[in-house]
């Protein structure tokens, strides 16, 4: 009888853990000309939590982690592709946007003038390049595999850091992983 209320507790503290994780969505791969293209968005994280930090000068960073292997029938799978995706949204006061930039690619950060937008161009993968296609073999399977992390970036200063801490507890959320077989 005293266990019922420890696992009542369990499964209380499970719940609600699994209520602040992301959720990756509509994973979809397809061939377009030369290359593979990936899609997919995030969803169910704290809009709220996340304005109120960027608003207080945090950043956000969306890291995403992809890696393709593939399938052997009596070996472990062999992975042939990893790849991390880093955007960053942060806000300018002055100019009253936000920025979300891509790290590592040579375009100017995209400027959105809502924080809704730029949640938007942070959290979906549209059409975006992995691997050419004469990397894969036809009529063979693969498997895509994508984790999405999203992390509270702060500049380095103490008046930030002590903000920080007393207002955003939890820095970073992440989904599990998500992963889909295709073949071309």
């Amino acid at each position: 009888m005293k266990k019922l209320p420890i696992l009542a507790l369990i499964l209380y503290l499970l719940g609600a853990a699994s209520a602040l994780a992301l959720k990756v969505r509509d994973l979809n791969v397809a061939p377009y000309r030369d290359y593979l293209l990936l899609y997919a968005y995030l969803e169910d994280f704290p809009q709220e939590d996340f304005r109120e930090a960027t608003r207080h000068g945090l950043g956000l960073s969306f890291t995403f982690h992809i890696e393709i292997y593939r399938i052997r029938r009596f070996l472990r799978d062999e992975k042939i592709f990893d790849q991390e995706i880093t955007r960053v949204v942060y806000y300018d006061p002055v100019k009253n946007i936000y920025y979300v930039q891509t790290v590592g690619a040579p375009e100017a950060p995209r400027r959105a003038p809502s924080f809704r937008q730029a949640l938007w161009l942070a959290a979906n993968l549209e059409g975006i390049p992995l691997m050419p296609l004469v990397r894969l073999q036809p009529k063979t399977r693969y498997r895509l595999k994508l984790k999405a992390e999203v992390r509270k970036i702060a500049r380095v200063g103490w008046p930030k850091k002590i903000i920080r801490f007393l207002l955003f507890k939890g820095e970073s959320l992440e989904s599990s992983w998500t992963s889909l077989v295709f073949s071309l």
